[in-house]
């Protein structure tokens, strides 16, 4: 959707090596991290001759995150852009779901349609793309039928009449659970006509696959909407010519993400095995297509599973996990990709070195691999690799050269004992050409969760997904002489379900104390400065600023973004709320125990300069929260200063945004902390 011509060529320049002007390198500044572009899905060619993906660029000037798509060969070359007209769907970020016809002839992906996001087709070798579809309400998730003569697509039933007409008149009201309209599974020809919903209205669908033969989709539904549906869900099966729905997964719990095996007998899932906790492994499992007992794939790795496909055999799937549960030690800021055998469930790491993979793509005859490969200081780009012959991961792209300009501070893994001597981990960034000789000013940076963490990457938060949403453009600060501590506590990412449990009950205690032992072992190597400390996070990382400044005075600056001060508010305000039960119990029996682990009955003890910032349609955590505990610091005299950014959720999606926020903090710490 390039409307500026210097975005249009920036993009294009990416893309093609090229040798700018001899230019010493440069110290990162914010303006150069909102320039850096973003891989945003990849998908190869049933042939395996060609890779199709799409990169976004966050545009400060039109304040978009621009998108374009691009093919590149396998074998190498130059890419060819393939949108100029067409707007992929970027709203709030690019998801474009790019999809290949089953013969590749076309490209299929979710467009802007007056405004609403569609699936359009392109002929994959150029031209304008033309639109599928027509929902109501726009789709965003849709895949071709084997036979290419159809789409399957998710979307919800249109509007009645009477709404239509009470939204006219500004009379409609939001009956709270009883006027939703469930998103349904509908069959669109791809000559035309009109869709048709083959799912009942009552459930709300989640995702789809087509069997092999064309005769079936299976799909993942919940009875619930919103935040929960995920955690309620279950896999069921339909005929597309119509009929009634045969519960395929029908148990407690997280069953989502079908994929038919391509042989038909199985369709592999993402289950947390029975259980409704989200506190669980969120594993890979395999069913008969006809159903029956439900098989663990993930005993062995106890993996959280992010994406997964099919080998042709139908004997392996291709899997990436995620949430970092299934390696160790430094490997916990890795993201490979694995394969696994479903017979016997044995696992076999196909990716090498320290990357974060994305998008696992696989040719029809399963001999090529494509992704999106993120290594230790740089945003992704295309790699391809032969599986067949054990081949190395060759690049296909270079997204972002002007990295090469910009003078980078140098990331390591680090790992420290905790007060009961437990091993924890973390990334530590220096300045660039940082030697250790003297003590500069050190940021700790909490990660959002709890159930989260860092990984690789120049934005070590927000890999998978557009990272100018991370809040902290920590290049940035290591440039201006800030050294920036990420750690990984207990009841995050790192060590495992076992892991994610040590916080039940107990937010803000072993936590606490792990992130501490953690900014005292930074001093004692000599490079933090202990009298120049800043802590700052979002979200649950957020939860963690406010309660660190509520129990120590160390730190001489804080920064905390959508941010939990209250935890019984949490679950009667939050789109997500019931997941704190999980952690505390029921709200009203428990309420004690909620109190004695939220910052907000500790405010008085802040004795730190704090910066609150929060989005002003945060559904996640609302803002209340932040206005509660700004409330009660600015009536004890304490040093704080709030900020709310308006349309901003819980986390800000416009660029404009994005780069001031990133100017704010920065600008924060270098006033309370002077590097």
């Amino acid at each position: 959707m390039n409307r500026v011509a210097f975005a249009v060529l920036a993009l294009c320049c990416a893309l093609i090596p090229f040798s700018s002007a001899a230019a010493a390198p440069h110290p990162v500044s914010v303006d150069d991290l909102m320039k850096l572009r973003w891989i945003a899905d990849v998908q190869i060619s049933p042939d395996g001759e060609r890779v199709a993906y799409v990169v976004s660029q966050p545009n400060v000037e039109t304040n978009t995150h621009d998108a374009q798509l691009y093919v590149v060969p396998t074998a190498g070359g130059t890419p060819v852009r393939m949108t100029y007209g067409t707007r992929i769907f970027n709203v709030p970020r690019p998801a474009p779901h790019l999809r290949w016809s089953p013969d590749g002839s076309s490209l299929a992906y979710v467009a802007l349609v007056n405004d609403l996001p569609q699936v359009v087709s392109m002929n994959a070798t150029g031209g304008e793309a033309r639109t599928l579809t027509t929902a109501k309400e726009g789709t965003g998730f849709f895949e071709w039928s084997p036979d290419g003569r159809r789409i399957a697509y998710i979307a919800p039933d249109p509007a009645p009449a009477d709404e239509e007409r009470r939204k006219k008149e500004k009379t409609y009201v939001n009956e709270v659970d009883r006027n939703e309209r469930p998103s349904r599974v509908w069959i669109q020809d791809v000559a035309g006509g009109n869709a048709r919903a083959i799912t009942p209205a009552d459930q709300y669908a989640l995702g789809l696959t087509w069997s092999p033969d064309g005769s079936t989709v299976a799909y993942a539904a919940s009875n619930v909407g919103g935040f929960n549906a995920q955690y309620h869900s279950k896999i069921y099966s339909v005929p597309t010519a119509g009929g009634a729905p045969r519960a395929i997964v029908d148990r407690p719990g997280m069953n989502r993400s079908p994929s038919y095996s391509p042989d038909g007998r199985w369709i592999g899932f993402v289950s947390t095995g029975g259980t409704s906790e989200m506190m669980s492994v969120w594993g890979l499992h395999v069913v008969p297509a006809t159903g029956g007992p439900p098989r663990d794939l993930s005993t062995e790795t106890r993996a959280w599973i992010g994406e997964f496909v099919w080998l042709p055999d139908s004997l392996s799937i291709i899997y990436v996990p995620n949430e970092g549960t299934s390696l160790r030690g430094a490997g916990m800021f890795e993201q490979p990709i694995f394969r696994t055998w479903i017979d016997n469930g044995r696992n076999e790491r196909v990716t090498v070195g320290p990357t974060v993979n994305y998008s696992p793509t696989l040719s029809r005859d399963g001999k090529r691999l494509a992704y999106r490969s993120v290594e230790a200081l740089t945003m992704g780009d295309v790699f391809v690799q032969d599986l067949a012959a054990g081949g190395k991961a060759r690049k296909l792209t270079d997204t972002n050269p002007e990295l090469a300009d910009l003078t980078l501070g140098a990331i390591k893994p680090i790992h420290w004992r905790s007060f009961d001597g437990m091993e924890i981990w973390g990334l530590l960034l220096t300045p660039p050409g940082y030697d250790g000789s003297k003590r500069i000013p050190l940021l700790t940076y909490c990660h959002g969760g709890p159930i989260g963490g860092f990984t690789w990457g120049l934005f070590p938060q927000f890999m998978h997904t557009v990272p100018q949403v991370d809040i902290y453009g920590t290049q940035a600060m290591a440039s201006a002489g800030f050294a920036v501590l990420f750690p990984m506590p207990r009841g995050g990412s790192g060590y495992g379900v076992d892991g994610f449990k040590m916080i039940r009950n107990s937010w803000g205690e072993g936590d606490y104390k792990d992130i501490m032992a953690g900014v005292d072992y930074v001093i004692s190597l000599g490079i933090a400065d202990p009298d120049r400390l800043g802590v700052m996070g979002g979200s649950y990382g957020g939860f963690m600023t406010d309660w660190i400044v509520t129990q120590t005075g160390r730190f001489k600056a804080a920064a905390t973004m959508c941010s939990v001060s209250d935890l019984s508010d949490l679950y009667y305000l939050s789109d997500g709320g019931d997941f704190m039960v999980e952690y505390f119990g029921d709200p009203i029996k428990d309420a004690a125990r909620y109190a004695a682990h939220s910052p907000i009955t500790f405010v008085s003890n802040v004795t730190t300069p704090l910066l609150i910032q929060h989005g002003e349609n945060d559904r996640r955590v609302p803002l209340m929260q932040a206005q509660k505990f700004y409330k009660s610091l600015k009536a004890l005299g304490k040093t704080v200063e709030f900020e709310i950014f308006p349309r901003g959720g819980h986390v800000l999606s416009e660029p404009a945004q994005q780069r001031e926020i990133m100017r704010r903090n920065l600008a924060w710490f270098q006033r309370w902390l002077k590097p």
